[in-house]
C-alpha cells in the first residue's frame, strides 16, 4: 500500500509526463510485482522483453532492432543518425536542426503536395528532428499502411530536397523559435545559465542569440551538402516498435539503406564543462514579480557506472525539494531536479517562485541534508519504486519504447541494455546514494531572471557555500 500511495502523490508534473492514467494504472500493478517477488518479475519481465526484441544487421552493417508489440496494429519506426549540434564546429551548429527540420517537406520522389495528400490520406506521421548528439527520423502508422508510410520515411532520409524555398521557410521558423525562447523567462533562464555553464567552444553549447545568427547565414547548399554526410552506415540505426516485423519491411529497408556506404569520421570525446570558481552565477534583469532559477551542475553521463545510481539519487532529490520547498512551505510555484545523461551528464535544479532568498536557502538546506545523511534503506525502495515506474512507462508506448532502444543503440552499440536497467536499479544501495551526493550536489552555476531591483547577490550565499 506504501508504493500504491507514494505513486499516487507523484506531483501534478509527473503524471502530465506519465500519459494516460491506465498507464500509470498498469505501471502501479509492475511495481507492485517487482515489490512483492523482486527476483522473479525481475527475470520473467526482461526475459520477455529480450525474447520480443530482435537485432540484425542490414548487408552494410547497418543495425535493425526490431521490439514485437503483440496484439497492437500501430508501427514506429525510427532511424537515428549519432550526429547533432555537438558534432558540428561552433559556428554552424545550427545545420544540424535546420537540415534535419527541413527534410520531410519534399523528396525526390514525394513533392511537397504530395506529402501533403498522403499523410491526409492515412493519417500517419513522419518527422525529422535534429539534437545534442543524436538526431532521428520517424514514422507511426498502424499495420496496414506501413509500406506508404515506411515508403515516404526512406525518401525522406535518403533523397530530401531541400529546396531554397523550403529552406527559408524553416530558416524564419527556426529564428522564431530562438526568438521565443529568448522572450519566455523560463525558457530564457536556461540561455542564462548556459552562458557560463558551457565556454564558447564546448559541444553542447547553443545560445538562441547564436543560433539565430548561424541560421541567418546558411545556405541551402550548406544543408544539401551536411544532409549527405548523413548517409553514413556507420553512425545509423534502425529501430522497430509494432507487430512482429515482415520480410517485406526488412526488405525496403535493405534496398534504401542497405547499399549506404560507411565515412571515416574523427571522433572527439566531449569534454566535461569546466567550473570556474570566479564565475558562478549569471543575472539577467526582467521586471517581473517572478524569479526564474537553473542551477547546472556536472553529473554521471550515460556511460557511467554510476549512470543508475544517479537517475535514483535526481529522483530523490527531486521530491524532497518538491516536499520541503512547496508543500511545507509554498515557497515556489515549480520546483524540481533532473537529469540529462548524454556522453557528459548534467544535472539541474529548476524553481520559478517570488521569494528566492528563501527558495534559495531551503534548495542549500535540502542538498546538504541529502550529501551529509543520505537516505534510509526504506527510503531508497520508496524512491526507487516511484523512478522504476518511469520504466514500465517506458514500454507503454511504441514511441517512447522505441527512443529508449534508440538511446542505448546510440551509446552502448546494444539496445537490449536498456532491459538490464531494472536489475542495475536493485542494485543502487544508500551508501551508493550518499557517495554520488557528495561527488556531484557540489560546483553549482546558478542562472536568474528576475527583477534586479528585488534581488540581491548575498541570497546566493547558501548555494556557494556549497561546493
Amino acid at each position: 500500500m506504501k508504493v500504491i500511495k507514494s505513486i499516487l502523490q507523484l506531483p501534478r508534473r509527473r503524471m502530465k509526463n506519465a500519459g494516460r492514467l491506465a498507464c500509470e494504472i498498469s505501471a502501479i500493478i509492475l511495481v507492485l510485482q517487482i515489490t512483492v517477488t523482486p527476483t522473479s518479475a525481475k527475470t520473467i519481465s526482461t526475459t520477455h522483453d529480450l525474447n520480443l526484441t530482435l537485432s540484425s544487421k542490414l548487408k552494410n552493417g547497418l543495425p535493425v532492432i526490431a521490439r514485437e508489440t503483440p496484439g497492437s496494429e500501430i508501427v514506429h519506426i525510427e532511424i537515428g543518425f549519432r550526429t547533432g549540434t555537438a558534432t558540428q564546429t561552433p559556428a554552424r551548429r545550427a545545420i544540424n536542426p535546420l537540415t534535419f527540420e527541413t527534410m520531410a517537406y519534399a523528396t525526390r520522389k514525394y513533392s511537397k503536395q504530395a506529402i501533403f495528400a498522403l499523410t491526409e490520406k492515412y493519417s500517419f506521421g513522419v518527422a525529422c528532428k535534429g539534437g545534442i548528439e543524436v538526431s532521428i527520423c520517424e514514422m507511426e502508422t498502424v499495420k496496414d499502411y506501413l509500406p506508404q508510410a515506411l515508403d515516404l520515411l526512406l525518401s525522406v532520409v535518403t533523397e530530401p530536397l531541400l529546396t531554397d524555398e523550403d529552406v527559408n521557410l524553416v530558416k524564419k521558423l527556426k529564428i522564431a523559435e530562438f526568438k521565443n525562447e529568448e522572450q519566455d523567462p523560463e525558457a530564457h533562464v536556461n540561455s542564462v545559465v548556459n552562458a557560463i555553464f558551457y565556454d564558447r567552444d564546448h559541444p553542447f553549447r547553443l545560445l538562441p542569440e547564436e543560433g539565430i545568427k548561424q541560421v541567418e547565414t546558411l545556405t541551402a547548399d550548406e544543408m544539401r551538402s551536411y544532409q549527405r554526410t548523413t548517409l553514413d552506415s556507420s553512425i545509423m540505426y534502425v529501430v522497430y516498435a509494432g507487430p512482429k516485423i515482415g520480410k517485406s519491411t526488412l526488405s525496403m529497408l535493405e534496398i534504401h539503406l542497405g547499399k549506404l556506404g560507411k565515412i571515416e569520421r574523427k571522433l572527439t570525446p566531449v569534454p566535461a564543462p569546466v567550473y570556474d570558481p570566479s564565475n558562478t552565477s549569471a543575472f539577467d534583469h526582467l521586471p517581473i514579480p517572478t524569479a526564474y532559477i537553473r542551477m547546472k551542475f556536472n553529473a554521471p553521463s550515460i556511460l557511467s557506472p554510476d549512470a543508475a545510481t544517479a537517475n535514483v539519487l535526481f529522483e530523490i532529490l527531486s521530491e524532497k525539494l518538491h516536499e520541503e520547498v512547496r508543500t511545507k512551505r509554498s515557497l515556489s510555484y515549480s520546483v524540481h531536479a533532473g537529469t540529462a545523461q548524454f556522453s557528459q551528464g548534467l544535472g539541474v535544479i529548476v524553481a520559478s517562485t517570488s521569494k528566492p532568498q528563501e527558495t534559495l536557502a531551503v534548495i542549500a538546506d535540502v542538498i546538504r541534508d541529502l550529501r551529509n545523511k543520505g537516505v534510509t534503506q526504506d527510503e531508497l525502495n520508496e524512491y526507487r519504486n516511484i523512478f522504476t515506474t518511469t520504466y514500465y512507462l517506458t514500454l507503454e508506448t511504441h514511441d517512447a519504447l522505441a527512443s529508449a532502444l534508440a538511446g542505448y543503440q546510440n551509446y552502448f552499440s546494444d539496445a537490449k541494455m536498456l532491459y538490464d536497467l531494472p536489475r542495475k536499479l536493485d542494485a543502487v544501495t544508500p551508501a551508493d546514494i550518499q557517495r554520488v551526493a557528495k561527488e556531484i550536489l557540489k560546483n553549482f552555476r546558478v542562472g536568474i531572471v528576475y527583477d534586479k531591483d528585488k534581488f540581491k547577490s548575498e541570497w546566493l550565499a547558501p548555494i556557494k557555500a556549497l561546493q
